[in-house]
């Protein structure tokens, strides 16, 4: 059992996170999975055609661009929903409860979906000045979030993470580096066997099973670490609310 409502530190919101994973790893590998195995086969896999196609480790930018902007506005908010549902039921002292967090993250996509695009759009027009990209990132990291705790959805899910991160923009910031960093690492580790046997045998479908594994066995746990910060910034926004 994990108490969510309550302000975490950096260590903290990794080692709860991590907690949580770890106990429960088959069920939130099997859920990240579940999301990100189809969208590698028919994005990479057929689309990019690296089922069949040789390696190539300079990709083009299109080669490159196009799956992180699947990951972005399709696996990363979809597996987020699915996770934070999980999360819910074992801060209740349970299981996660796959089945009944895959159906209620499925149910929830599409206006998470519609919120996440509206985000995208946003940080594509600030991105030109780098720095308000930035800015606008940070502040709507929270989207899936809000539209599945909040029942918040288009505008109003964007205002609802706004509101969250208001005061501790360079704390959130930080925060979502590090996680960062910690999953670039994880996937690094996780893909170079892969890439080593995908560059021998001159076959992308080597890289595109590694990236697969990476991208399932991560994307679960920045899931989780998201929604324990966005309930670290809600309970310290109440409090500092509080007469």
């Amino acid at each position: 059992m994990i108490e969510l409502e309550r302000p975490r530190e950096a260590g903290a919101l990794l080692r709860d996170s991590l907690v949580v994973y770890r106990r429960h790893f088959w069920t939130f590998l099997a859920l990240g999975a579940l999301v990100v195995v189809p969208s590698e086969l028919i994005v990479s896999g057929v689309g990019l055609e690296q089922l069949s196609s040789g390696y190539d480790d300079n990709p083009t930018f299109a080669e490159a661009a196009i799956p992180a902007v699947v990951s972005y506005l399709v696996v990363a908010p979809l597996i987020t929903a699915i996770c934070v549902y999980a999360l819910q039921s074992v801060a209740a002292g349970g299981s996660p409860r796959a089945r009944e967090a895959l159906v209620r993250g499925f149910e929830s996509f599409t206006p998470i979906f519609f919120a996440v695009l509206l985000a995208a759009l946003g940080i594509l027009l600030g991105a030109v000045l780098i720095v308000p990209g930035i800015y606008l990132f940070v502040r709507w990291y929270f989207v899936p979030q809000a539209v599945v705790l909040e029942q918040a959805h288009g505008a109003s899910a964007l205002r609802a993470s706004w509101r969250l991160v208001e005061g501790a923009w360079w704390r959130t910031l930080g925060l979502i580096v590090l996680v960062n960093v910690v999953a670039v690492l994880f996937v690094f580790v996780l893909n170079a066997p892969f890439a080593a046997a995908a560059d021998s045998a001159d076959r992308a479908l080597w890289a595109l099973i590694g990236q697969i594994v990476g991208t399932s066995v991560v994307q679960p746990f920045g899931a989780l670490y998201s929604t324990l910060l966005y309930y670290d910034l809600r309970q310290r926004r109440r409090s500092t609310d509080l007469p």
